[in-house]
């Protein structure tokens, strides 16, 4: 079970501006997947918060990006408003 509300607060505020400012449909490099795994627990952690687009194989060629409310919950506001059905 994924917690969006604690994984955004537990990512490093740099990182967390670089989702920001890149937009709900970036994906998601080598570093950024480890912020996130990180942020979500320790490694592999994160994998419940992005989603793989495209082919799966071969494996080092997969784009990753934040899953859909993920990425609406990093890019909205931080208000009340903006939090509602943070937890998937």
């Amino acid at each position: 079970m994924t917690d969006i509300r604690r994984l955004i607060s537990s990512l490093p505020p740099e990182d967390l501006a670089l989702l920001q400012e890149r937009g709900r449909d970036q994906r998601l490099d080598r570093d950024m997947l480890d912020a996130i795994d990180r942020a979500a627990g320790g490694p592999g952690e994160g994998r419940g918060y992005y989603v793989v687009r495209g082919s799966l194989e071969p494996l080092e060629h997969r784009n990753y990006y934040l899953r859909d409310d993920v990425a609406a919950a990093v890019i909205a506001p931080a208000t009340p408003e903006g939090a509602n059905g943070l937890d998937a």
